[in-house]
């Protein structure tokens, strides 16, 4: 017959004194675990609740950058358009200019800047 080993935990606390032997021990552990467990699993949820709103967060921080990004191109490609056309414009003034005779261009500059608009 195998030998048989009683298991027993005893404490002293502020309560009184405590002592625990074999089925009352491991219902503790057990219920000690079930605890532990559900602690666990709550904070994980609410780990994964905090992360999940969180990253709603960043996503629409990003988009507002995203949107200023596009309206700060959109601002710049306009200026540059404008910068390209008085560009155009006065090089075909220059051309104009340049296709006259020397003596002439100072009389007809201001026909040059009416033909190339």
């Amino acid at each position: 017959m195998p030998d048989q080993i009683a298991e027993s935990v005893e404490a002293d606390t502020a309560i009184g004194k405590f002592k625990l032997t074999g089925t009352n021990l491991n219902n503790l552990a057990t219920f000690a675990s079930l605890v532990l467990v559900c602690l666990v699993a709550w904070v994980l949820y609410a780990h994964a609740g905090d992360a999940k709103d969180s990253a709603k967060a960043v996503a629409a921080e990003l988009r507002d950058a995203n949107r200023e990004v596009a309206n700060a191109l959109k601002e710049s490609n306009r200026e540059i358009s404008q910068v390209l056309k008085e560009m155009s414009r006065a090089t075909r003034e220059q051309n104009c200019l340049l296709s006259l005779p020397q003596d002439q261009r100072q009389k007809n500059a201001e026909t040059c800047k009416r033909i190339s608009q």
